[in-house]
Formats: C-alpha cells, sequence, structure tokens
C-alpha cells in the first residue's frame, strides 16, 4: 500500500509541473524606433528614444515617462495614441534620479504607452497661462 501512495505523489508532482508549463508565452513586443535591439520569438524588438508613456496614475492625475529626461520641468507635452489620436496634455516635474520623467496630467487621460512630445511654443505659452505653477506665484 505505501508503494502506491508514494507512486501517486510522484504521478501527481509530474502533472502538476508540466501543467505549470501550460501558461503560453507572454512576450513583450516593442514595434517602434529604428534601432534592431534582438530578434524575438514573436517579432523583433527596437530601441526608442521617444518618450512613452510607461505608469498612470489616475487618482493623483500623474504619469511616469521613459526617455523623458531631456524635457526640463514645467515642459508641456501632448500624448498621442499609436493611431496619432491626442489623448492628454502633461506638464513635466523635475527629473528624478531614476532616468524616468514624471508628469502632471493637466487635461485628458494619457494610456500605457501613448507617445510624449513637446508641444509648439505658441501653445507652450497658452497652457502655461492656463496652467501656472503654484510656486511662481
Amino acid at each position: 500500500m505505501p508503494h502506491k501512495n508514494l507512486f501517486s505523489f510522484v504521478l501527481a508532482a509530474v502533472l502538476l509541473s508540466m501543467l505549470g508549463g501550460c501558461g503560453g508565452s507572454r512576450s513583450v513586443r516593442v514595434i517602434e524606433g529604428n534601432e534592431q535591439i534582438r530578434s524575438a520569438l514573436t517579432g523583433s524588438v527596437y530601441a526608442s528614444d521617444q518618450s512613452i508613456i510607461v505608469h498612470v496614475n489616475e487618482f493623483d492625475r500623474l504619469a511616469t515617462l521613459r526617455n523623458a529626461r531631456s524635457f526640463p520641468k514645467s515642459t508641456f507635452l501632448e500624448t498621442c495614441d499609436s493611431e496619432g489620436n491626442k489623448s492628454a496634455i502633461l506638464k513635466t516635474r523635475g527629473n528624478r534620479p531614476t532616468g524616468l520623467g514624471t508628469a502632471d496630467i493637466v487635461e485628458g487621460l494619457p494610456k500605457i504607452n501613448d507617445r510624449a512630445t513637446p508641444v509648439n511654443a505658441a501653445e507652450n505659452i497658452r497652457l502655461g497661462k492656463i496652467y501656472r505653477d503654484l510656486d511662481a506665484e
């Protein structure tokens, strides 16, 4: 009888370990940019120097951006989705030492993977009058 129990436990362990590998392959596929990094199973991965939204906090109205360290504090950014539709206006905060940029969401609501670009000079002046810094007053 003990041999049957041992065999059942071993069989159950083997089956569980096999079922754990059936979750499917979940790979990240980045298709924007211009410099190929490596070949992935589902496509190629490219480096991008564009500012991309990587996190959105709707409650605090904050967005975290990758590749946004070149924008000075209080720069207004316009975000667009993959189809080019405008999704939000952001106002950058001071740069963080982690390499990610942070911005306040002042209009709209961006989504993760939206691209952020600075607005033109006239729009920057117009938005600056509307969304002034409280510290400057």
